[in-house]
Order: C-alpha cells, then sequence, then structure tokens
C-alpha cells in the first residue's frame, strides 16, 4: 500500500483487518514501492494518485510495464471524472475515493481487492489450463454443438491434420474431417451418444488436408457454458494409424504362426492314429515313426515358444481381451 501519508497507511492496517486478513507493507513513495516490488510477490498494490515525484497514474503505467495483470487499486481523495478515466485506461482495477467515513471507505476498499485479487487469480487460472490444453499431446477441439463447427482446435490438432494455421479449421463442420463410414450418421449415432448416453469414443478415419486418411480415435463430450445457455462438444483426436498397422501385422503374423503349429499336430494325430492301427510287429519301424512324431513335436514346441514370446513383446498393442487368451 503506497501513500505518502502515514496515517492513512495506520488506518489501513486497522480498518481492513477488520473485514479480512490482510499483510500489509507500508510504502511512503511509488518509487519505493518499484523497489519492493523487484524484491517480494503481492497479491495487489493499493496506491493514493497525489503523491510527491511520482503520482499514482505515473506509478500504475510503470507497474503494468512490468506487471500488467497484477491488481492495482487507486485510493484517492481526488475523485475527478478524468482521474477516473485515466485510472481506469492505464489498467486500474479498481478506484476508491477517501472520505470523511473511514469505516465505510475501507470496506468498499476491501471488496475491491478481494474482487481484483479473485478475479486474476481465476484469469491466471485459466491461463494456465488454456496453455495445458494448447500444448497438450493429444489433438483438443471444440465445437457448437448444434452446427457442429469448430469453435477451437489446438496446436496438436491442427498438425494432426497437417493445417498451418486454426483459420483453415475454425468454423468449419467437424465430418469435415472426417470420414464417416455411409453405415454411421454423425447427428443419430455419434451425438446421440454424446447428449443421452454421456460421451462418446469411438475409432475412425481422419482426412488430412491433403486428402489422405489416417486411423484415429475420437472421444466427444458435451459440455454446457453456463453464461450463454449453449452446448459445446469438447473432444479429442489420437493418432493410432502406427498402431492399426502393427496390430494388422500381428494378426498376420498369428494366423501364420497358427498354421505352423497346426500342420506338425495334424501330421502326429495322423501319424500316432496309423502306428496305433498297424499290426506291424517290427519295433525298428515303430521307433522310426516315433522319431518322426518327435520331430514334429519338437517343431510345435519351438513354434509356440516364438508365438509366446512374440506375444509377451506385443502385449501394449493387444486388446485386454485377446492377450489372456493369447497368453494362456
Amino acid at each position: 500500500m503506497v501513500d505518502e501519508e502515514p496515517e492513512i497507511l495506520e488506518l489501513a492496517g486497522f480498518y481492513l483487518n477488520k473485514f479480512s486478513f490482510y499483510d500489509i507493507d507500508e510504502v511512503y513513495s511509488a518509487d519505493k514501492a518499484i523497489e519492493c516490488l523487484k524484491i517480494n510477490n503481492y497479491d495487489a498494490i493499493v496506491s493514493d494518485y497525489e503523491m510527491p515525484e511520482m503520482d499514482g497514474l505515473t506509478f500504475l503505467r510503470k507497474v503494468r510495464e512490468s506487471y500488467p495483470t497484477l491488481p492495482f487499486i487507486i485510493f484517492s481523495g481526488k475523485g475527478r471524472d478524468e482521474v477516473v478515466i485515466e485510472a481506469f485506461r492505464f489498467g486500474a482495477d479498481g478506484f476508491v475515493q477517501k472520505g470523511r467515513n473511514a469505516m465505510a471507505n475501507f470496506a468498499e476498499l476491501s471488496h475491491q481487492i478481494e474482487i481484483a485479487v479473485a478475479r486474476n487469480s481465476a484469469q491466471a487460472d485459466l491461463k494456465v489450463k488454456e496453455q495445458a490444453i494448447e500444448s497438450s499431446y493429444n489433438g483438443v477441439f471444440l465445437a457448437d454443438a448444434d452446427t457442429l463447427l469448430l469453435t477451437y482446435v489446438n496446436r496438436s490438432g491442427l498438425s494432426l491434420f497437417n493445417y498451418a494455421d486454426k483459420c483453415e479449421m475454425i468454423k468449419r463442420p467437424l465430418h469435415d474431417f472426417l470420414e464417416i463410414p455411409d453405415e454411421i450418421d454423425i447427428a443419430s449415432d455419434i451425438l446421440f451418444r454424446v447428449k443421452d448416453k454421456g460421451g462418446f469414443v469411438g475409432e475412425l478415419k481422419g482426412r488430412r488436408k491433403d486428402g489422405s486418411s489416417f486411423h484415429l480415435r475420437i472421444s466427444i463430450d458435451m459440455i454446457a457454458d453456463e453464461a450463454t445457455g449453449k452446448d459445446h462438444l469438447f473432444g479429442t483426436f489420437v493418432d493410432i494409424t502406427e498402431q492399426k498397422e502393427y496390430e494388422k501385422e500381428f494378426l498376420s503374423y498369428i494366423t501364420e504362426a497358427a498354421r505352423r503349429i497346426r500342420e506338425p499336430l495334424f501330421h502326429i494325430s495322423g501319424s500316432l492314429e496309423a502306428a496305433a492301427s498297424s499290426d506291424t510287429d517290427d519295433p525298428e519301424k515303430l521307433r522310426l515313426m516315433l522319431l518322426v512324431q518327435k520331430k514334429n513335436a519338437d517343431q510345435v514346441i519351438e513354434n509356440l515358444n516364438e508365438l509366446n514370446q512374440a506375444i509377451t513383446k506385443a502385449k501394449d498393442y493387444i486388446p485386454d481381451e485377446y492377450l489372456e487368451y493369447l497368453l494362456r
């Protein structure tokens, strides 16, 4: 709190703490206040207007150069319209005029401090969340729930669809960027699940700027804007093309592995049946027949070991409902 009058600072410490808890650094000049700002972190600044060397508006302008969002409230005996207008033009968060009723003056000042600090905290929190969404590895989008027109897309979303500028995607319908099968209707199928089932999670194909397609996992939820009463779609895009290609290769491998296991087993089964039904009394012939089946059995064991290693290595790509069965 900056004021050239010590009694004002003393009254501030007394009265403000009747309304809330304040830890006040009392400073008698704007120059000294600027030095304090370099050393300490403050939730708000309260400053007089008329001060020697540097008045409150000049102080405000200097503060705004380095601290553009720090709450700043003018607490002055001067209530001229031009002073108030200038204060808000330079970025003041509030203006309280000193008067004869100290209790009322400081009650109003306390109220304005709390509002300014709460607003600044909310804006800072919102900015952090916006930065987190903008920096997300996944593509993130917002769309109007009625028109399906995109209203926001983050950097990853742009990159995912090979666009350079957000203006190229904003105000275009969501389905412009998706290859939706004929049997799926985005309004009746996807949006119905979003509105009535609490959300949609599915795999579709995305369409890049150059017309090429890629595999995409998309999730959509409905969020309401309480201020306007409008509903918005909030969703994420994840490129799963690499995973899909791996799944395709793994399925091909599993099919081939099954063939390599099945064929020796057929030979074993057929040969054992032939040996069991044979009327030969020649032990050497039976021994040779069994040696052949042992070789087939060894091949089956080797193939199973290879398959088990491949499944273990690829377990992150295999759906849970299949993994347990395959490992068993």
